[in-house]
């Protein structure tokens, strides 16, 4: 079972029986306890976006989950132009559609994926010097050694019944949250019900605690073209294939769509042929909504066209601990 296997890991790293590597530069993770939902992808690229704009010269690593293939691959050198142009399914098949998204949205920003973490840091490194890197989902990753741990909690979904897969949602038991230098709750409609997860965890007090939301926007094209989200209704017809495909709905709603039909796929679905057929010819004639993740996963020769929700990250409170914090840990204290 996952839980007692993950127990097994945590005494083994602690123990020093299983050993982790450390890179030359400071890692900085971002992860969850659950199997998807908690907003991670947004908050990686808002980590991303706001140390590049201090200058500090930041990586991501991620394993690049779904991809068809092997190794260590570059999905960015920090050159692309950010748009979308001449990625499409082809590209999130050979990095995963998380890392395509990144280098489409990030594009300063270097993006490698491999198997071991440890591994896409050493080749970053050869070729482009950073500052820091940021780990993609790296909470599980214990084989490389972090100087800030980050883990993200969903303020709505929480730690759902408390078990690990297959029983419940859980990756690992809801008390290794201790194990967590920092904590996010993510989705927060209130301060309140944010600090009702904080409450069930029991996390430790004098560590960084952050609480957060998802916003939307604006729309986006292919090209990475964005245009505000219109005023007043407008009906659209939408899909997704995300972890919690009800939320990206809710989100549409909430931002004053008008939803006439809406398709959900399981999470990080491959689009085939006839899933953009059975959504065009349900269009009708009306646009077509999803999310940035879904988009980067289309064919390049989709055939009709669809325009994608870009949402941001706003924190509610206590982001000005968790700033200093990340800052400390990377030895730029406050930004210099």
């Amino acid at each position: 079972m996952i839980g007692p296997v993950s127990r097994g890991r945590r005494i083994l790293y602690g123990a020093g029986i299983l050993r982790s590597r450390s890179l030359p530069r400071p890692v900085v993770s971002v992860g969850n306890l659950t199997v998807g939902g908690t907003g991670k992808t947004p908050h990686v690229q808002f980590l991303a976006g706001w140390l590049s704009g201090l200058g500090v010269r930041v990586a991501i690593l991620s394993r690049g989950y779904g991809r068809k293939t092997r190794g260590v691959l570059w999905a960015s050198r920090g050159t692309e132009d950010g748009t979308f142009r001449d990625r499409g399914a082809a590209e999130a098949d050979r990095v995963g559609d998380e890392p395509a998204l990144f280098a489409s949205t990030l594009p300063g920003v270097p993006v490698l994926v491999g198997e071991s973490r440890f591994s896409a840091g050493v080749e970053c490194l050869r070729s482009i010097e950073v500052d820091a890197f940021l780990l993609d989902d790296g909470f599980q990753h214990l084989s490389l050694r972090r100087d800030a741990d980050i883990l993200l909690v969903d303020a709505a979904g929480g730690v759902g019944n408390r078990r690990t897969l297959p029983f419940g949602p859980l990756r690992e038991p809801y008390d290794h949250a201790r194990f967590a230098d920092a904590l996010v709750v993510t989705r927060c409609e209130t301060l309140e019900s944010g600090r009702k997860v904080t409450g069930a965890l029991r996390f430790p007090t004098g560590r960084p605690v952050a609480f957060s939301r998802i916003v939307p926007r604006a729309l986006i094209d292919r090209n990475g073209a964005e245009t505000p989200l219109p005023p007043g209704k407008r009906e659209v017809v939408a899909f997704s294939g995300i972890a919690r495909n009800d939320r990206f709905e809710h989100a549409l709603r909430e931002s004053g769509f008008l939803v006439r039909r809406f398709f959900g796929f399981r999470d990080h679905h491959p689009y085939r042929p006839d899933d953009l057929e059975k959504i065009r010819a349900a269009a009708g004639g009306l646009p077509v909504v999803t999310t940035e993740k879904d988009m980067v996963r289309l064919p390049v020769e989709w055939a009709f066209p669809v325009e994608a929700l870009r949402v941001g990250v706003e924190f509610l409170s206590g982001w000005d601990a968790l700033s200093r914090f990340v800052l400390e840990r990377i030895g730029r204290p406050e930004g210099r």
